[in-house]
């Protein structure tokens, strides 16, 4: 069994009643559990009440210290900790106070029930592939998808792309989606794209509103490298990673896309299954018997 948990930096989506409460909770379970609860600035910021509470203000450099990350919020607020959290091996567990909790393992009825087991060091990680693009020399990592996405609302996007330098075509669309799996069930999943179990090591590629009857969702290798240019000169392409705008594409402009070479660790109740999640969030099949 894995070793207990004892430092826990917390992350919150917003200053409100039920998740100042959780704050509050969690801090009557230092003494119990030994813990060492730990909050950012920003997050500190939110919650001065609660944070007077016996947590202790970190810069974000010493969140790599930690044993856990403990999210209350929803699927982005998890996605934010898994990104600020990368290449340090530090697990982001999830409290659901949003919406789908796809990636989150507690609620908010039982979560001070099943941390307990989890502190005590019955748990399972699962460790994500991530997505980065090249942007004029710099480069961005994500742990859900790079999204290329049309600017002017009436105008389509002409974009050119290539696999491992193979130019496979070119395409009308509103964008292009690279997802991991674990940004399988994002914006690539409302564009018809697969779903990919979380511990899969590959890209699928995918585009939005393509102009196409023949295009399919290309599942490929993480070592092989997306190349996408823009061809429409008239339109540009925002670049997204994990849905913040890092820059443009203008006419004539090419980025390449590839997995990143930082991986993203998720916390799990020891009994979750990827396939269960599935079922009971996606296909809310839980709520239907």
């Amino acid at each position: 069994m894995p070793e207990p948990l004892r430092r826990i930096a917390v992350a919150t989506h917003l200053a409100d009643a039920p998740t100042s409460a959780a704050l509050a909770d969690l801090a009557r379970l230092k003494s119990e559990y030994g813990l060492e609860l730990l909050m950012t600035a920003d997050e500190a910021a939110k919650h001065p009440r609660e944070a007077a509470l016996g947590y202790e203000c970190v810069a974000d450099g010493e969140l790599g210290a930690a044993d856990l990350a403990l999210v209350f919020g929803g699927d982005g607020t998890v996605l934010r900790s898994l990104g600020r959290l990368l290449g340090t091996g530090v697990p982001t567990l999830g409290v659901n106070f949003g919406h789908v909790g796809f990636l989150a393992s507690l609620t908010p009825e039982d979560w001070q029930a099943s941390l307990a087991p989890i502190l005590a060091g019955d748990y399972a990680t699962v460790d994500l592939l991530t997505v980065a693009v090249e942007l004029n020399g710099d480069r961005h990592c994500g742990v859900n998808d790079v999204v290329l996405s049309r600017v002017a609302p009436r105008h389509v996007l002409h974009l050119e792309y290539e696999v491992s330098a193979v130019t496979i075509g070119r395409m009308l669309c509103d964008g292009m989606i690279v997802a991991t799996p674990s940004g399988s069930t994002a914006y690539n999943l409302s564009c018809d794209g697969p779903i990919v179990v979380w511990d899969a090591a590959v890209l699928v590629l995918n585009f939005i509103a393509p102009h196409s009857l023949a295009f399919r969702p290309l599942v490929l290798r993480p070592d092989l490298a997306i190349t996408a240019r823009n061809v429409s000169y008239a339109q540009e392409a925002e670049i997204m990673v994990d849905g913040a705008s890092v820059g443009r594409m203008r006419g004539g402009d090419e980025v390449r896309i590839r997995a990143g070479d930082r991986g993203a660790r998720l916390m799990l109740r020891s009994q979750d299954s990827f396939y269960q999640n599935v079922e009971e969030k996606l296909f809310d099949r839980k709520h239907a018997r």
